[in-house]
């Protein structure tokens, strides 16, 4: 099944959530109930799994922050056979965060995980990334990528891909078609 997880400041029902839900048939994963800044990385991920545990074939969509806590999920999870992520907001370990803005620092210390850069998640892992991204430092998801073995698409947008937000559906589709096609081969 398809899943979407949103970003810091969106929700299960924000554009990305609808469209990715009536295009795609993608369930969106509400996994905090409170405010951005009060939320528990922790408890983020085991919502995520609460929603995913029973089902063996996954594919999560996610978001920004949604793309970190899918990769996270995706780490520790055999369930999760693909991720499609979007600018995710996976901070390298040698980064000083002290110098990043919008995030409440605990947050972000809570985010700083090694281990998407030391182990390899066993998923298929494909990244669209935009170009104009000015939330998300590109060299992060290079390095992320190259550790992982990611394909990375380029779009030349910003972080929520306000000008291709309605191609994303048929982009997404593709890269789940592709990777298909070239597993039955």
């Amino acid at each position: 099944m398809l899943y979407y997880i949103h970003g810091y400041l969106s929700n299960p029902n924000s554009t990305k959530g609808t469209l990715f839900n009536e295009k795609l048939d993608a369930k969106a994963i509400c996994y905090r109930s409170c405010e951005p800044e009060d939320l528990v990385i922790a408890d983020c991920l085991k919502q995520i799994n609460n929603e995913i545990i029973n089902d063996k074939n996954v594919i999560l969509i996610g978001s920004s922050l949604g793309g970190f806590l899918a990769a996270v999920t995706a780490l520790n999870s055999l369930n999760v056979k693909k991720l499609i992520l979007l600018n995710p907001a996976v901070i390298l370990p040698s980064e000083d965060i002290s110098k990043l803005q919008g995030v409440p620092k605990r947050i972000l210390n809570e985010m700083k995980n090694n281990n998407l850069f030391e182990k390899k998640i066993e998923a298929e892992i494909a990244i669209i990334m935009g170009t104009e991204d000015d939330v998300i430092p590109s060299y992060w998801i290079f390095e992320f990528a190259k550790k992982q073995e990611a394909t990375i698409r380029f779009l030349h947008d910003d972080h929520s891909f306000t000008q291709n937000i309605s191609k994303l559906p048929d982009i997404i589709t593709n890269i789940i078609n592709f990777d298909t096609k070239n597993i039955n081969h």
